[in-house]
């Protein structure tokens, strides 16, 4: 049994892989590249064409599989769109030759029914499909609601062929073919997504990527060992990545790009369309981000100058960290952390793995809430990275920008 065997082995075993919803249809022996779609009433034409204009030398190296679900509440005329599409896409292929395979995730457990399942449902049996092929491929994350840069398929090729554990994918909403009202949304909405990004990268923090769930993608070893795709309804994404980014291997896709909806949606309580849909009745707004001295004390706990926070008392920490520790219950953990550990690149490794992307999450919303308010958005754009006062799309763009530069890209565009 091969190594991929073994690791697939041990993962259908420990995490349960969706095996009775798997294609029955055997994968290509020159199997690269599976692109998993989940989709829930989705009109996915769109999408398959924008993957079918992708020019490939081999298109036997990369499959699609739409995991076409619904719960076991959904209506009839979900239930028959989704068998009409079924019908229609299953073992075809698109206009590059690329395979399309469709995965039944019908009646699916009320309380477990969403976009983690159908994702885990695909990435398993993409998972399985890998190691039938004695392949540790690259497992790609799209929505059915996106489109795709012509260079798409060829640079994840390129990037498994580098054998890498993971991705994140380029992504720019449309910013231009929209109403007023949702084009001011939609680029308000992506200023905060990267600002957050950046703002982490400017207190040094280690694991700071996009975790977007259409523009992520796994190499097949990678899923495994970490135990794979979680059942989550919503921040999925989120929650994965933050287990993933941590094995290293990890880079920013910057030369393709996927182009999510700016679509107004209620199906999940995170993401662009909730986003949307909260910006729309008055209940969110992104007008303000958050504020700049938050990462100030951000950086403190993370920059290595002779790593100095192996030896700081709490005197000597940031006030706002000690206090997040005091009120979240973690004061022990922490101080736990440095009674573990011998010396200061041990614990500083121990740190960067205790505090992960969920924790820092807490801080920053913990720091918002009780030592520094969020600044309005031009204010901490200016306070943090140095932008002139400009258009909104035009900071936007400068963000954009940022991303292209990236220092942890890979196969630069």
């Amino acid at each position: 049994m091969t190594s991929l065997n073994k690791i697939t082995s041990f993962y259908n075993e420990r995490f349960g892989a969706m095996k009775e919803y798997f294609t029955e249809e055997a994968p290509s022996p020159n199997l690269k590249l599976s692109v998993v779609i989940p989709s829930y009433e989705e009109q996915l034409d769109g999408i398959l064409e924008s993957l079918g204009q992708n020019k490939l030398p081999d298109s036997s190296e990369v499959e699609v599989i739409l995991v076409l679900n619904h719960s076991e509440t959904a209506e009839q005329s979900i239930r028959d769109f989704h068998a009409k599409q079924y019908t229609n896409y299953h073992n075809t292929s698109l206009s590059n030759g690329v395979r399309v395979l469709c995965i039944k995730a019908f009646d699916l457990p009320k309380k477990k029914a969403g976009v983690g399942l159908a994702r885990k449902i695909g990435m398993d049996a993409a998972l399985n499909r890998f190691s039938e092929v004695n392949h540790d491929g690259l497992i790609v994350c799209l929505d059915g609601d996106c489109e795709v840069s012509t260079e798409y398929l060829t640079m994840l090729l390129k990037c498994e062929k580098a054998k890498i554990n993971g991705l994140s994918i380029a992504f720019r909403h449309d910013v231009n073919s929209l109403d007023s009202q949702r084009n001011k949304q939609i680029i308000e909405y992506e200023i905060f997504l990267r600002y957050y990004v950046h703002a982490l990268r400017s207190a040094a923090y280690p694991h700071a990527f996009h975790t977007i769930g259409s523009s992520m993608a796994s190499c097949a070893s990678a899923y495994a060992k970490i135990g794979g795709m979680n059942t989550r309804k919503a921040g999925e994404d989120f929650y994965f990545l933050h287990k993933l980014i941590p094995q290293g291997k990890f880079y920013d896709l910057t030369s393709a790009t996927v182009f999510p909806s700016a679509r107004v949606s209620e199906r999940v309580p995170f993401g662009t369309g909730r986003a949307m849909m909260e910006m729309n009745d008055g209940t969110k707004d992104f007008e303000t981000l958050y504020n700049p001295k938050t990462f100030h004390d951000l950086g403190i706990l993370f920059f290595d100058e002779a790593d100095a926070l192996f030896g700081l008392s709490q005197k000597d920490l940031p006030k706002s960290f000690v206090a997040f520790l005091n009120q979240t219950g973690l004061l022990k953990q922490f101080e736990d952390l440095k009674a573990r550990s011998k010396d200061s690149a041990q614990f500083r490794k121990n740190f960067n793995h205790w505090m992960d992307g969920f924790k820092v999450l807490k801080y920053v919303h913990f720091c918002r809430d009780n030592f520094y308010p969020n600044l309005p958005l031009e204010q901490a754009l200016e306070g943090l990275f140095g932008f002139k006062k400009q258009s909104r799309k035009g900071l936007l763009e400068e963000l954009r920008e940022m991303d292209e530069k990236s220092l942890f890209h890979i196969f630069r565009s």
